[in-house]
């Protein structure tokens, strides 16, 4: 009686996931299958979900076009910098609160979490103005300290848990060994 009941609850409960897995794929599928149509086809009545006109010349006039691969690159330029650069400041800000005790950090940390509470939309006129003020308008520095100011509490929140839960033993060992704090860390 209890293995039968254990089964059925591992099959109803694979067909709620195989259903929340549909459910979380369908517009993912949706958009590509989209992207394969021309615009006619796109803003028909029923839509379809295939359709017979289908091919890559969304693609190809993209991939094609000078100036749109010059976004992509510019997006990859920045998304690159910006998680190389938030990784950084992160690690060595979390790791500084994960191990030593210095005089106001329960302030930065409490900083740290309240900055997560404005909304960056509240920041951006006084932002923008700071940004023309400074002469960094239309320059990757600009848009990159943008991402940064957003991405870097969150990080350093995140690897702030991440290192509590390693063991103090972990540096100690290294140093014992020789090595240095900046050893332990990397």
């Amino acid at each position: 009686m209890v293995g039968s009941y254990k089964r059925w609850v591992k099959v109803i409960l694979s067909i709620l996931l195989v259903i929340g897995g549909v459910f979380a794929a369908f517009p993912i599928l949706w958009m590509v299958c989209s992207s394969l149509k021309d615009n006619s086809a796109i803003f028909s009545w029923p839509p379809k979900f295939f359709d017979e006109t289908a091919s890559l010349a969304s693609y190809v006039a993209v991939f094609t076009d000078s100036m749109k691969v010059r976004f992509f690159i510019n997006s990859y330029i920045v998304a690159g910098c910006v998680v190389l650069v938030t990784l950084f400041i992160g690690i060595l800000a979390a790791y500084a609160f994960s191990r030593f005790d210095f005089p106001g950090k329960g302030v930065f940390n409490s900083l740290i979490v309240s900055v997560q509470a404005i909304p960056p939309i509240v920041l951006l006129i006084p932002y923008m103005g700071m940004i023309v003020a400074l002469k960094l308008f239309n320059t990757y520095f600009a848009l990159i300290l943008t991402y940064l100011i957003t991405t870097l509490p969150y990080c350093i929140l995140m690897m702030t848990g991440y290192f509590n839960t390693l063991s103090k033993e972990l540096d100690e060992a290294v140093m014992i060994d020789g090595g240095s704090r900046w050893r332990a860390l990397w």
